[in-house]
């Protein structure tokens, strides 16, 4: 009797450890998926965070766009904004028909320029980060909110170029953007 037990016992914790490496695989690419969309969403917080101290910075204090820009752009960690993200800070000035002349434009320097503005796309870039942005006549751009005439909007941009860890469930890199306008 007892070595009809034991036999029962060794197939048992047989069959657990067939079941177990069977369903690994899958409770793995689960767990990462999970990671990957919560690593997402944690670096889509950061770029709200970043787009709106931004904005905010650039309406309500004396500092310069570049500076605003080169501080954000160091403390967006756990991202590396250096070779995976841009921040850009668009001024304009509402005209009476709703849209907006662009009055200058910054960018992160040490960011991917690959990841261009939503709101105007500079030409030529400067030093500093700063865009030649043509004087005569100025660039007319529609931003998603009509302005009144004479209106300052400071409108602060933050792109991120996400790359999934395990690249399971979400298979292709995304775009995370921010905009806030102030």
């Amino acid at each position: 009797m007892s070595s009809m037990r034991r036999n029962q016992h060794f197939h048992c914790r047989g069959t657990s450890t067939i079941e177990l490496a069977l369903l690994m695989p899958i409770l793995l690419i689960l767990v990462l998926g999970v990671v990957d969309f919560g690593r997402a969403l944690q670096f889509n917080n950061i770029l709200v965070g970043m787009s709106r101290e931004a904005a905010n910075s650039a309406a309500r204090t004396s500092a310069t766009q570049t500076d605003i820009i080169t501080a954000l752009g160091q403390t967006g960690q756990p991202m590396e904004m250096t070779p995976n993200g841009m921040i850009y800070i668009t001024t304009v000035t509402g005209r009476a028909d709703g849209r907006a002349n662009v009055q200058s434009q910054y960018r992160y320097t040490t960011g991917n320029v690959g990841l261009g503005s939503h709101v105007f796309n500079c030409g030529s870039w400067g030093a500093g980060g700063a865009c030649n942005v043509p004087t005569s006549p100025a660039p007319i751009i529609t931003l998603s909110v009509p302005l009144a005439a004479g209106d300052l909007v400071h409108v602060a941009e933050s792109i991120y170029y996400f790359t999934p860890i395990a690249g399971y469930v979400m298979t292709q890199p995304i775009t995370l953007y921010s905009a806030t306008m102030l």
